[in-house]
C-alpha cells in the first residue's frame, strides 16, 4: 500500500463533505432571487427558514421554562455524523460482501463503546489510516475474482467502475470531482503497484474510506 494512495483516499473522503457544509452555511440572505427588485418603499423580507420541530417545552418548580436557553440550529448541521464502530462493523461485510480480517482487531482504534452507551465517535488520523487499512483488505478480496479487474486499468475503464462503487457504497452518484479522483487513484496513483488487482483495490478503498461511506 503506498503513502500517496493513502493521501488521496482521505482527500477522496475530504470531497464528500463540501456539499454539505456548503448548504449549511446558506443564510437567509443568500436564499433571495437574483432578480428580485422590490419597489420603492416596500418592505422585503427573506423565506423562512425550514427548521426542525423545537420539541416539548419543561417548566421546573419556580415556573421557569428549563428550555429557555435552548437554541435554534439550522437543518442540516446533525448530518454527516462519524459511524460508530459498531455500526462499521455490518456496513463492510454489506457492500463488500466479505469480511476484512483486520476489522475484527480495530474496535479500539475507532474507539471503544461502554455498554449501553452509544457515543459519537470522532474521527481522527489514525481512525481514517485505520479505515483505509480495512477497505484496503476487503477490496482486495473484492477485486481477486472477477475477470475485469484482471485487466490494465485505464481512465476510461476506472470512471465506470468507480461510478458503480460510490452507487454501491455511498447510495448516490458521484460528482465529477469525486469520480476524477477516484479514477486517478487507480490510473496515476498506484502504478508502482506490480498487481493489477492491487491498482484497482486502491480505488474501491478510496471510494470505501469517503464521508458518504463513513458517516450518516
Amino acid at each position: 500500500m503506498t503513502r500517496t494512495s493513502i493521501i488521496v483516499g482521505v482527500l477522496v473522503c475530504m470531497t464528500g463533505c463540501e456539499a454539505e457544509i456548503e448548504a449549511v452555511q446558506t443564510s437567509k440572505e443568500d436564499i433571495l432571487p437574483i432578480d428580485a427588485t422590490p419597489l420603492a418603499g416596500a418592505k422585503v423580507t427573506a423565506p423562512e427558514v425550514a427548521l426542525c420541530e423545537s420539541g416539548r417545552a419543561y417548566v421546573g418548580f419556580g415556573g421557569q421554562q428549563l428550555t429557555q436557553d435552548r437554541k435554534e440550529a439550522d437543518v442540516g448541521l446533525e448530518r454527516a455524523r462519524t459511524k460508530p464502530f459498531a455500526a462499521l462493523q455490518t456496513e463492510y461485510v454489506r457492500v463488500l460482501g466479505n469480511t476484512p480480517e483486520l476489522l475484527a482487531q480495530s474496535e479500539s482504534t475507532f474507539g471503544l463503546t461502554p455498554a449501553r452507551w452509544y457515543p459519537r465517535t470522532d474521527p481522527n488520523a489514525v481512525s481514517l489510516y485505520q479505515a483505509y487499512r480495512i477497505a484496503f483488505q476487503g477490496c482486495l478480496t473484492l477485486t481477486s475474482q472477477p475477470t475485469q479487474y484482471a485487466q490494465l486499468p485505464t481512465i476510461d475503464t476506472a470512471r465506470t467502475e468507480c461510478t458503480t462503487w460510490a452507487k454501491k457504497f455511498w447510495g448516490r452518484t458521484a460528482m465529477g470531482p469525486e469520480l476524477e479522483a477516484c479514477a486517478n487513484v487507480i490510473g496515476i496513483y498506484s502504478t508502482s503497484e506490480t498487481s493489477v488487482r492491487r491498482r484497482w483495490a486502491h480505488g474501491c478503498a478510496s471510494v470505501l474510506t469517503a464521508s458518504d461511506f463513513l458517516t450518516f
